[in-house]
Order: structure tokens, then sequence, then C-alpha cells
């Protein structure tokens, strides 16, 4: 049959993982940033924010707005507290992305964004998921360079993403990026002209990892 192709992207902060977004929408594809979908959902779901409200307590919220500094500071070092968390936010998030696939048409490819698929059940959701492989000496140079937050802060985000390297085989294309933005932008332009060929394909009616996973 012919439906929506789930395309993933992952790999760890500063891999590069926003530029192949970026390519991705410069063809009209249709990008889901999970992370900014979750951030918009624990602020407008009120099922979900009860159940933040009661796993953190009240203060999560503060005049009616997700106080994101209490939950990073709650959740940043304890690791139980945080799967409490990803365990409702998760399945609210797929659900959301689900209802924005059932609106695309037949062929459409849809890429969902997140650092987390390979760690995660997140995964199943999915047909193909590309992995942006970085060693995390390069992608700590980058994030710095970029002032996008403290070293100590970096070093915590990167080790609280790192996968198994068997989890690397999940992925159905593995894309690195150790050289220059321009070889790292060809190369994504080379893969999602393969894919293209792909968005005619049959496929079935759920998820190719989610078959695979059984």
């Amino acid at each position: 049959m012919h439906r929506p192709i789930r395309i993933g992207i992952t790999g760890k902060l500063g891999s590069g993982k926003s530029t192949l977004i970026r390519l991705a929408e410069a063809r009209a594809i249709p990008v889901v940033r999970s992370d900014d979908l979750a951030k918009q959902l624990m602020e407008s779901d009120p099922k979900l924010r009860a159940k933040l409200a009661r796993i953190l307590g009240p203060e999560t919220y503060k005049n009616g707005t997700l106080d994101r500094a209490f939950v990073a500071s709650k959740i940043f070092h304890d690791s139980a507290l945080r799967e409490q968390v990803e365990a409702v936010v998760h399945p609210a998030t797929s659900e959301a992305i689900e209802k924005m696939i059932e609106k695309l048409p037949p062929g459409q490819p849809i890429v969902v964004e997140s650092a987390l698929i390979l760690q995660t059940r997140f995964g199943a959701i999915f047909d193909y998921i590309i992995l942006v492989d970085t060693p995390d000496d390069v992608a700590l140079k980058r994030v710095l360079e970029n002032r996008q937050m403290s070293e100590a802060d970096a070093k915590a985000r990167l080790a609280e993403q790192a996968y198994d390297p068997k989890l690397r085989d999940e992925a159905d294309f593995v894309i690195e990026n150790t050289g220059t933005e321009k070889e790292f932008r060809e190369r994504g332009e080379r893969l999602f002209d393969l894919l293209e060929a792909l968005y005619t394909r049959d496929l079935p009616s759920d998820p190719l990892h989610s078959i695979e996973a059984e």
C-alpha cells in the first residue's frame, strides 16, 4: 500500500541533525522536531500537564506556564525521575506525530528529528532511520564554538544521549559528519536523492521498524 513514509533522523548533540533537517525542509518535506513538539505538549495538553505535576510537584507550572528551569533541575541528575517524565511525555509526543501523519497524502515523506530514537521505543514508529554519527570530541567542539551551552552541560547532555554501539545497526542509513559542513551537506543531498526513490514503494500498513521489533 502507499502511505506516508516515516523517516527518523537521530544523532547526538552537535552531530549535525539540524543541517539534515534544513535539507529536508528545502525539499518541502514536512519536518517535526520532537523536542519542540514535546515542549509544546507539556504546555498545552491538560492530561500531560496533570501527569507531570503529579510526578514533579505543583512547582512544575508557574503562573500556568511550564517552569523549564525547575523541570531541568529536578530530572537532570535523577535518572529515575527523568524516566518517569519520559514515560508520559514520549507516548503523548508519538500520538501527536501519528495524528500529523494521518493527515498526509500517500507517498508523502515526513521527517522526525529526535536524539533518542535508538535509545527508546520511539524508533518503532519509523520506516527508515538515519543516524548522524559524530565523535563526542568533534560534537563538543561544535557546541562550544556555537556557544549553545556550557562545557559541563554539553558533556552531560552528550552522556545522556550516548547509545550502545550495537544500536548503530538499528539505523538504516549512517551518515558520518567529521569534515566540513559543505562535505556533510553533499552527503545529505545524496542521501535524500536515494530516499526519493523509495517514496512510491509499497509498504505494509505498519511502520517497518515496528515489524522488525516484533
